[in-house]
């Protein structure tokens, strides 16, 4: 989020391969100095020191962290390496960490989950479905599993759009569900459910789009947002014709539900 930063950087610690030219390395940062000193000032002229670090069996160890968990009523989100049958009503996404955003461990992922629920407890229940900044694609996924026919996930990262996909055949549902790189304001037609967990600038950003590719009587999900900025990202959508359904917090993050009136 683009709060002011900190006064100082006091340390930078960075990891690479065990066998990464440091020598090399250290003379390309050199390099890249000047442009650095050009945005934050001058810097230090090296690095101050590197150390080997033995490998632990780290690949293995931090799966210890990730487990099964229910995130709402319904929906329980569990890694790849776990088995979990779902109880009565359930719905099993499967989703492991990786390099995009969203395995439902964050608060801003989990609160989107509970929304999306509460929407497809409606009647009618969405179809159509808009997933921007989809990332592993879960809010789209589940959506889908949830029962909607057409769901589109967009992302302005190719590596995003490469893990939802392989996730949406992971769980099930390639079918309904696509990911792709198109943009936003390059889009066509109405969505039943648009969704969008990013950040209250970006959010506040595309709220003109946003509410346009919601069909009249449909609904946005929307998170990412720090709670003292939940207020203002509500305005600006309601500048454009969504009205605020329900609000949840939880820790310094908000989320809202919407729903186009016109």
């Amino acid at each position: 989020d683009p709060l002011p930063p900190p006064p100082r950087v006091t340390k930078l610690t960075a990891y690479f391969p065990w066998d990464t030219d440091l020598g090399g390395l250290k003379r390309a940062f050199l390099e890249f100095l000047p442009v650095l000193a050009e945005s934050f000032g001058p810097g230090p002229e090296g690095f101050l020191s590197a150390t080997e670090i033995t490998d632990s069996g780290w690949a293995e160890k931090w799966k210890e962290h990730f487990h099964a968990r229910k995130v709402g009523r319904r929906i329980v989100i569990k890694p790849s390496w776990e088995a979990v049958a779902p109880g009565v009503g359930e719905v099993v996404l499967t989703v492991d960490p990786g390099q995009a955003f969203g395995t439902g461990t964050h608060e801003t992922t989990r609160m989107c989950l509970r929304f999306i629920e509460d929407v497809f407890d409606l009647r009618p229940a969405p179809r159509t479905v808009l997933d921007v900044g989809t990332g592993t694609g879960i809010l789209g996924i589940a959506a889908a599993r949830l029962g909607a026919t057409a769901v589109l996930g967009i992302d302005t990262d190719p590596v995003a759009v490469e893990v939802a996909g392989m996730n949406a055949e992971r769980n099930g549902v390639a079918g309904p569900f696509r990911a792709e790189g198109t943009s936003l304001a390059a889009l066509r037609g109405g969505h039943d459910l648009g969704l969008g967990n990013l950040i209250a600038e970006i959010l506040a950003d595309l709220a003109a789009d946003l509410v346009a590719r919601c069909v009249p009587g449909g609904h946005l999900v929307l998170s990412g947002i720090l709670a003292e900025k939940a207020a203002w990202v509500s305005d600006e959508f309601r500048r454009h014709g969504a009205t605020p359904v329900s609000e949840a917090a939880d820790g310094q993050w908000a989320a809202l539900l919407l729903r186009r009136i016109a």
